[in-house]
């Protein structure tokens, strides 16, 4: 944790450019109570809306958010809506000389309708433009000039006409003369222009695109041999998969979590993966970073960026259940949570098929929330099937013991438990299911649950 906290705390002296394809956000608000008598579409009450960096104007924005002196560079077009997003880049701190105004071209809006936190409708305004090649000479002179100040350079494509051949080998070529990290989120149709960068961080699906594979180390492996580059792919919601140019690859679990909305997070990955590489760390500790930060966005509504608070909240090991002292058992495992001398608390992890010793506690009053799966627990003369929601308490002296119907989670909240504490007439093993060909189970009854109780 101490090579995390360094790095957090050298973000603010980073200096990166942004080069990419500039957008602008609009979020409009709203509840739907009926269909239109015009046509079978929901008619949206608007209450709010709002704008916001949209694209490689949202790379900036979560970099702006983290502290670091950033630039953008991109083409707007000279109408209200560049106006507008140029605002609230300078709002956020960012040196925006590099963004340059194009007559006659529309600065692009993404407009997404959103009733009751559900996406239902998006509405875009784009066109894709050869720009001229005096407009690109202008971007590369700018590009050039950061390049010869900044710690490195991220381009984020997003195919809206940017990163044509020329103006990427160009760029390319200046972060090579001067030594600068080049880290590209790119689109597979543009695959060809980005030979030659340090770090690519495509997700699933444009890994497949790139490559035509589906395995996911077959797709990573092919990547760093296409682009000669090292590769983070992102695999919401199940983590990261990472491969370095030497052969050393590892995959990074994802989160418990809700995804809400997946907008945004491929630019945060690449923003907090850019500031891990440039703050010394190794590209598994970056990745690890960048996991965890991916893992905040997708459960925010649209396009929101990473704070310095979010991630200081992944150094702080006493509130981070993936840091608990693990205790492996024959039927899972317990992560400790606390164990004071008022209370204890665990997470216990049930395997499907497995159960724990038939015990009791002469001291010890705990209770059971089930978090999820299914558990069969027998408690006395009882049995009780728990799903999710349900809890038990369990007193001093009940004899006592819980099987995985399914894989399962289970939250205990006791009085500090102590080993001595702990009687048990058999042993944890895995669970005899039938006996002749037939299951034996004791009457059944309904645990509480919260609803139940309340």
């Amino acid at each position: 944790m101490a090579t995390f906290r360094k790095a957090l705390q050298s973000f603010k002296d980073k200096k990166i450019l942004v080069v990419g394809d500039l957008m602008l956000d609009l979020y409009t608000y709203g509840k739907v109570n009926r269909i239109s008598p015009e046509a079978p579409v929901p008619v949206l009450l608007k209450t709010s809306e709002k704008y916001g960096p949209g694209g490689a104007a949202n790379v900036v924005n979560n970099l702006a958010s983290l502290g670091v002196k950033v630039s953008a560079c991109g083409f707007i077009g000279s109408d209200s809506k560049g106006d507008i997003l140029l605002s609230l880049l300078r709002n956020q701190g960012v040196d925006v000389r590099s963004v340059i105004k194009v007559e006659n071209y529309p600065t692009i809006l993404k407009h997404r309708v959103v009733a009751s936190d559900h996406q239902i409708v998006r509405v875009d305004e784009e066109e894709v433009w050869d720009f001229e090649q005096s407009i690109q000479n202008e971007a590369l002179e700018w590009i050039e000039y950061f390049a010869s100040k900044y710690d490195g350079i991220i381009l984020s494509d997003y195919a809206k006409g940017i990163f044509s051949k020329d103006f990427t080998a160009e760029i390319i070529k200046i972060a090579k003369k001067t030594g600068k990290l080049l880290v590209a989120d790119l689109k597979p149709p543009n695959k060809r222009k980005f030979k030659g960068v340090d770090l690519i961080t495509p997700n699933t699906k444009e890994a497949q695109e790139m490559t035509g594979l589906e395995d996911i180390e077959e797709m990573g492996n092919e990547l760093v041999k296409y682009f000669a580059s090292r590769v983070l792919i992102t695999r919401w919601p199940e983590g990261m998969s990472v491969f370095e140019k030497d052969g050393k690859n590892f995959d990074l679990p994802g989160k418990k979590i809700e995804v809400f909305d997946v907008s945004g997070a491929g630019d945060t990955v690449v923003a907090v993966a850019t500031l891990g590489l440039l703050s010394g760390l190794d590209l598994k500790d970056t990745a690890e970073l960048a996991n965890f930060a991916g893992s905040v966005v997708v459960q925010k509504h649209g396009t929101a960026p990473i704070t310095s608070e979010e991630l200081q909240a992944y150094l702080s090991e006493s509130t981070q259940i993936e840091k608990a002292l693990i205790v492996p058992k024959v039927w899972g495992y317990e992560k400790w949570l606390e164990n004071n001398d008022k209370y204890c608390s665990k997470i216990l992890s049930v395997k499907k098929g497995y159960q724990c010793s038939l015990h009791y506690h002469k001291v010890k009053d705990e209770m059971f929330l089930i978090t999820s799966g299914h558990i069969r627990l027998e408690k006395g003369d009882e049995v009780l099937h728990m799903m999710p929601e349900s809890f038990v308490r369990i007193p001093p002296g009940v004899v006592h013991r819980f099987k995985g119907i399914q894989d399962s989670e289970i939250l205990e909240i006791s009085t500090h438990h102590t080993e001595a504490d702990s009687y048990r007439l058999e042993e944890s093993r895995k669970a005899e299911e039938e006996t002749n060909g037939e299951v034996k189970e004791p009457k059944i009854h309904t645990a509480y649950s919260s609803k139940q109780a309340s």
